[in-house]
């Protein structure tokens, strides 16, 4: 029976976000912000994925920027549909995380967080400055938009049409979602728990820490990249200081935070309660200090609920 109780709140969930659409056939704005909740969303799973392991990164928008930008130069130079570019660019996340995990190996704590967020600035800098390859900090415009999907004499515009965006955005975050609790259930997401619980103790039973935190950040890099090439060309442009930022980096850690980070659905539910009530509710009331809002989330978050709202939910799947 606690089985089932536990299915039954996300599967009402998934529910619920297929349905509304069919209710409100209008709501564009609606459809744009959780279209982009779907994303973030999905950032944020990508994002828990190497927390699970017991590393807290600063500096995630690197693998979403170079996702965004390497699929927006693939398709700016050669002309590739998104449908290629967008997986294929997400591939420079990774070969960044290669990179990150080499050299940040020896680095735990306060001190890999402030080492991420460094990392961040690296790849912003290139792309600011090789003006011949990204055109610096005036960015790529044009890009193309999402393909079009054609059945017989049935067709979906996902780059015109909000509401088949919509679904696209949710499509993908219900993969990572399935990504994200097939790892967190699996023997290898254990293994990344022993980590963060104790690492020497994992390490007398034979786990390499480098090499798990390697292949955690590996695709979580790829994830997040995969979420930064859909980005850019929703926009139908990329710029530096778009894609490389320290609010996108943090987005996902509060939505952590704030869902629980040990519950399989924490992430989606801590995105879907705070990034439309920025967007909707807190931006048109303070639109200068609206983002203060992630601020506070923190603190309150580490006062009164540090496992999460989710932890108020005792048949919700958990995953650590």
């Amino acid at each position: 029976m606690g089985k089932f109780h536990s299915s039954l709140l996300p599967a009402a969930g998934v529910v619920l976000l297929a349905v509304w659409p069919l209710l409100f056939r209008e709501a564009m704005q609606f459809y744009q912000v959780l279209g982009l909740t779907c994303l973030f969303g999905t950032l944020a799973l990508a994002w828990n994925l190497y927390a699970l392991s017991g590393a807290i990164s600063l500096g995630h928008a690197a693998f979403f920027g170079l996702g965004a930008y390497a699929s927006a130069l693939l398709n700016h130079y050669y002309h590739w549909s998104p449908l290629f570019t967008i997986p294929l660019g997400a591939l420079a996340s990774v070969a960044f995380a290669v990179l990150w995990s080499w050299g940040f190996r020896r680095l735990r704590g306060v001190y890999l967080g402030l080492a991420s967020l460094a990392a961040m600035e690296i790849p912003k800098t290139i792309v600011d400055n090789w003006d011949r390859l990204t055109y610096g900090s005036m960015g790529i415009m044009g890009l193309d938009p999402l393909p079009k999907l054609a059945l017989g004499g049935f067709e979906v515009d996902f780059g015109m049409n909000l509401k088949a965006q919509y679904y696209l955005l949710l499509g993908v975050m219900l993969v990572a979602v399935m990504i994200h609790r097939l790892c967190l259930s699996s023997r290898w997401g254990w293994t990344l728990r022993a980590l963060r619980e104790n690492e020497a103790a994992a390490a007398t039973l034979g786990i390499a820490a480098t090499r798990e935190r390697a292949k955690a950040l590996m695709l979580s890099s790829y994830i997040a990249g995969i979420a930064g090439g859909l980005y850019a060309h929703i926009l139908g442009l990329v710029e530096p200081g778009l894609v490389f930022n320290l609010h996108l980096s943090i987005l996902p850690l509060v939505f952590c935070l704030f869902g629980g980070r040990t519950r399989v659905l924490g992430p989606v539910l801590g995105a879907f309660i705070l990034y439309p009530l920025e967007q909707l509710i807190l931006l048109p009331l303070f639109p200068m200090g609206h983002s203060a809002v992630y601020g506070l989330v923190i603190i309150l978050t580490i006062f009164f609920f540090p496992k999460g709202i989710t932890a108020w939910l005792p048949t919700a799947p958990k995953s650590a």
